[in-house]
């Protein structure tokens, strides 16, 4: 039998309360928690728990394909030390997809750099719904994103490789294989 924990987001926010199955939180130290989860983006505290949006569905694991040498953040390159830095410096970035899929608030984008290494070094949460971007049929839809600090430091550090990933065509935006995930997670430490 599966019991469960209340998840309280903030104390001003009695709201956002939702509840997790027991054993999917991590031990956490509110009112800050740096791990995995979910993030309000009109708020500056982040709560967090694996596995569960603050409405408690499941957290869905896309991978973001980036080709340094095609696409561009802040007008530079989209290489992993780019990305680095605006984790570190400008983490809120707001991206383009071709198609909505099903990506929603709570959600992990995991970077794929194409070059000069093929592999996952940095991920982001999803702060909102994908926007109709009707100025752009190429680019559909934009989706506003926070990269995470810690995990993108240690994915920077020990990237994931394509091979690791079992990634067989490349799009621009597909789900995570559930092999994978597992070894996505402990390099990032979540």
């Amino acid at each position: 039998m599966r019991t469960s924990v209340p998840f309280v987001m903030e104390a001003m926010m009695p709201e956002r309360a939702s509840t997790v199955p027991a054993g999917v939180a991590r031990s956490v130290d509110f009112p800050h928690v740096r791990q995995g989860g979910w993030h309000h983006a009109g708020h500056t505290d982040r709560y967090y728990v694996a596995g569960a949006t603050a409405t408690g569905e499941s957290v869905q694991d896309w991978i973001y394909i980036l080709n340094p040498n095609k696409d561009t953040l802040d007008g530079q390159p989209s290489d992993k030390e780019t990305v680095r830095r605006l984790a570190h410096e400008d983490p809120e970035l707001d991206l383009w997809l071709s198609r909505r899929n099903r990506i929603h608030p709570g959600d992990r984008l995991w970077f794929f750099f194409s070059q000069p290494e093929s592999a996952v070094a940095a991920v982001a949460e999803v702060g909102n719904e994908p926007q109709e971007n009707p100025d752009d049929p190429d680019f559909a839809y934009r989706v506003d994103v926070t990269l995470l600090l810690e995990p993108t430091d240690l994915l920077y550090g020990n990237p994931v490789s394509r091979d690791e990933l079992e990634l067989g065509q490349v799009r621009s935006v597909q789900k995570v294989k559930p092999g994978a995930l597992k070894t996505l997670l402990k390099r990032a430490g979540l």
